[in-house]
């Protein structure tokens, strides 16, 4: 839950996520749940409205409130998985149990970053179910969200998963997995509280030991695809890469101040990061050469994805990490990715230096597969990379001198900073990934569609500045600190609080009382609701926009973008 209040709480007759306390009940949704297993078409994931309606259906039938539409939506969505989950050998599966199961008076387990370490102590259920799972092969995380579990699947460590969780966690946590096309079956909390809750154990016993021989329907996934771009930034594969640029040996730690400023950008580029972009030209090739054939579970898309494309995809991802060093510089941030910024690492100049290296090796990667891909194509994708730049040059230079200048900031001048920062970069990278792939491209439905991508991926950045986040080491409201022409700004200013904003500015107060003042104006007029509703409007767009591409896997990809970016 965010630590701002996004919507005034849902009446109680909207509330869908009750799980029928009699297991008579539970047991009549799922019967019916499994007359549609036959109906259901596979080979694309099924729609969360999809979902929904059969759900409805099954209420309906059985003549139950609309308060339990979430448990039969977790039952239809096992019906449409099992068969796929089942097919899944068990040394491929992950467990994920919540820690609100143990007994907290009892428990001899411990915590890391991970989640509990189950002592097996025999306190409460968790012991059991992960010694059966662990003499079956599977993996088991007992833990709160999904952070460890989806790094295991993108790191190829699993390919179905177990969940057990209260409804509201299930349908938090289980968003990506489900997005991604991830084998997966879903056992609810009976009751929610966060302590001592307790679960249907022959339920989740059942599925840890139900396995498929035969050959099972497969959904469509870009999980090979997103793999394929993490091992990309394996260590050994970027040196591979830059090897022809680089000069000397390049171990960790740029001790060699002759080959320094190469091996600390290695560092930085196998650094954290979401690998949005370089993901977003990889797919994009994908689509545009391959179709279908790459979204298959068990395609080989290392096969199907050349070097060449490899090579730009990591060189996209070098400049956008350049504009990272630069971007912590400009506004003296202290921490990227869990740990201290370049600049408070090695110094101003020196990261630097290696935010301009980065560039100039971007544009190399590009420059050095004209035998691969041609010249002409190469020459396109240069064209667009280095409008790309300059256009973000232009949106952080407004960002920056706005403050500075007495100019009043609207809605729109915040959307058309966001425009010109953020959208360029995912334009690039589907520009180039089809470029290379010889695809058709209208480039004027691929601006629009990724200027609405673009400005909801900064508005939905601005809302999480304001949301906690200890593993990042992120200080509350940086934003109204640095006064940062931002959208949740522009929507304060129109609302009339300019003066009570500039009043807080000057206040000289703490860090902490200037957040806190800034959060409770922004919330009294109604600032975060406006940019909620705002990202929705803009995710609306970006998916219609994509529903006007002909073809169907750019358009299925466009639209999975909306999905998992907004």
């Amino acid at each position: 839950m965010a630590s701002y209040e996004l919507a005034p709480p849902e009446p109680a007759e909207r509330d869908i996520k009750q799980v029928p306390a009699e297991r008579g009940t539970r047991d009549a949704i799922r019967r019916l749940a499994r007359e549609f297993d036959r109906s259901m078409d596979r080979s694309r994931l099924l729609r969360r409205t999809d979902i929904e309606q059969l759900s409805y259906s099954i209420l309906n039938k059985l003549a139950l409130p609309g308060c339990f539409l979430g448990f039969a939506m977790v039952t239809v969505s096992n019906v449409f998985w099992q068969r796929q989950f089942e097919a899944i050998p068990f040394a491929r599966r992950l467990l994920l149990l919540p820690n609100c199961l143990r007994d907290r008076s009892a428990c001899k387990g411990y915590f890391d970053h991970v989640g509990l370490h189950c002592a097996e102590c025999g306190a409460c259920a968790i012991g059991g179910l992960k010694h059966r799972a662990d003499q079956l092969g599977y993996q088991v995380v007992v833990a709160e969200g999904t952070p460890a579990v989806i790094m295991k699947i993108m790191q190829g460590e699993a390919d179905a998963i177990i969940g057990v969780a209260c409804l509201d966690s299930l349908d938090k946590a289980f968003k990506h997995v489900i997005e991604l096309g991830i084998p997966h079956v879903a056992v609810p909390l009976l009751r929610n509280g966060c302590v001592d809750t307790v679960t249907e154990i022959d339920q989740i016993q059942r599925f840890l030991v139900a396995e498929r021989t035969g050959a099972a329907e497969r959904t469509h996934t870009y999980v090979p695809l997103l793999r394929e771009t993490v091992r990309i930034f394996d260590r050994r594969s970027i040196l591979e890469m830059m090897a022809p640029y680089l000069q000397g040996d390049k171990r960790s730690g740029g001790t060699d101040p002759m080959t320094a400023t190469e091996a600390i950008g290695a560092d930085w580029l196998v650094a954290g990061g979401k690998r949005l972009r370089p993901f977003v030209a990889v797919a994009a090739y994908a689509a545009g050469k391959h179709g279908a054939a790459a979204l298959v579970p068990d395609a080989d898309v290392s096969g199907l994805i050349p070097p060449a494309m490899k090579k730009i995809g990591l060189a996209i991802e070098a400049l956008h990490k350049a504009s990272l060093i630069h971007d912590d510089i400009e506004d003296n941030d202290a921490f990227r990715y869990g740990k201290p910024t370049l600049h408070r690492q090695y110094g101003v100049g020196p990261a630097l230096n290696v935010g301009d290296y980065l560039v100039g090796l971007g544009y190399r990667l590009v420059s050095g597969e004209a035998d691969k891909l041609g010249a002409d194509c190469v020459a396109g994708i240069l064209a667009n990379l280095s409008s790309a730049h300059v256009e973000l040059c232009r949106g952080q230079g407004a960002e920056l001198t706005w403050p500075t200048m007495e100019k009043k900031l609207r809605p729109i001048d915040a959307l058309g900073i966001y425009a010109l920062k953020t959208a360029p970069a995912f334009e690039t990278a589907l520009f180039a990934g089809l470029r290379a792939a010889g695809a058709k491209i209208d480039t004027t439905l691929l601006r629009r569609f990724s200027t609405c991508l673009g400005e909801g991926y900064q508005v939905l950045n601005d809302l999480a500045d304001w949301r906690d986040d200890d593993r990042n080491k992120v200080t509350l409201g940086q934003d109204v600190l640095a006064q940062r022409p931002t959208i949740l700004r522009a929507f304060a200013i129109e609302a009339g609080g300019a003066i009570r904003l500039a009043e807080i500015a000057g206040a000289q107060s703490e860090d902490a009382a200037t957040v806190a003042a800034a959060k409770a104006l922004y919330s009294a007029l109604g600032v975060f609701y406006r940019a909620e509703a705002l990202l929705e409007k803009l995710r609306s767009r970006a998916d219609g926009i994509a529903g006007e591409i002909n073809d169907a896997g750019l358009r299925d990809l466009l639209r999975f973008l909306v999905r998992i970016i907004l």
